[in-house]
């Protein structure tokens, strides 16, 4: 048996495919809804006339000692796109914890299953076990000691073929999930730059009617300095994500080593002289 610990599948199944572009049309459905948004409050936002600002200096959000502004206002530069971001990023830290829960040796082979399946198929019992495996399909490697019971009265190599197709499958369904992680680093720090654009955009929009120079530099180094903080969100979200998604893929590989041992030594015991009768253990019962 061979559970592929590489990441890299080009075939998932149709269940997980669909979930994955359910997940996609959703975070693009926020990105359009948040920049028609911040579009619109671009719009509907009060016009400043720069030209009546006088002699005065414009100051911008920076401080005069040159340190940045609170967290609250960094936010408000951009509430819309920034408030994506930050949705993303409790995402993220939900599917963390949630991958931490699942993918771990006592929830993919728990220790009495494993132990109560071995023993059946040490006395021969393969109909027995078949049932117990099939009673407890959410354990992640039923599934596959069930393909090898099925077939447990034809040749050794096509027994290994069937658990070692088994595997994969099931190792793809498992790095389909938790590659949503590197969906949401892909996307948090896109977000962040089309923020950036769009508050660069805002920015020369308002120095437009100014006419001093002195008033013209010191708005646009204000309004670029807003825009760049979606960016600066951005990337702090996908630095975590990554961390959380390097974390999680080794953890997996390492629960899927262990799975594909515990299957070996499963296998192992059936004896490779069962009879045609064992091959057709409990298929006229499945579904």
């Amino acid at each position: 048996m061979s559970l592929d610990t590489s990441g890299t599948h080009a075939g998932t199944g149709a269940r997980q495919a669909g979930g994955r572009r359910a997940v996609l049309a959703a975070v693009a459905l926020l990105v359009v809804v948040g920049l028609y948004l911040a579009t619109q409050s671009y719009a509907a936002a009060p016009a400043v006339s720069l030209a009546q600002a006088g002699d005065g200096p414009v100051t911008g959000h920076i401080t005069e000692s040159g340190q940045l502004p609170s967290f609250a206002r960094l936010f408000n530069f951009s509430p819309v796109i920034n408030g994506v971001i930050l949705g993303l990023s409790a995402l993220s830290l939900l599917l963390f914890l949630y991958f931490l829960l699942t993918i771990k040796s006592a929830a993919m082979m728990p220790t009495s299953f494993v132990a109560d399946v071995t023993r059946l198929v040490i006395n021969d019992k393969y109909e027995e076990a078949a049932s117990l495996c099939r009673q407890h399909r959410r354990v992640f490697i039923s599934s596959v000691i069930l393909r090898c019971l099925e077939n447990a009265g034809k040749e050794h190599s096509v027994i290994i073929d069937m658990i070692d197709a088994e595997g994969r499958r099931r190792a793809d369904v498992l790095w389909n999930r938790i590659s949503y992680l590197a969906d949401v680093a892909n996307v948090a720090p896109m977000l962040g730059l089309l923020g950036t654009v769009v508050g660069m955009i805002k920015a020369f929009f308002l120095i437009e009617g100014a006419q001093q120079t002195n008033i013209r530099s010191t708005t646009l180094a204000s309004g670029v300095g807003e825009a760049m903080v979606t960016t600066m969100f951005g990337l702090v979200v996908e630095i975590i994500t990554l961390v959380f998604y390097s974390v999680v893929k080794s953890r997996t590989t390492r629960s899927l080593a262990d799975a594909e041992q515990v299957v070996h030594s499963i296998s192992d015991h059936i004896k490779r002289e069962a009879g045609p009768a064992h091959a057709q253990v409990g298929r006229g019962g499945a579904r």
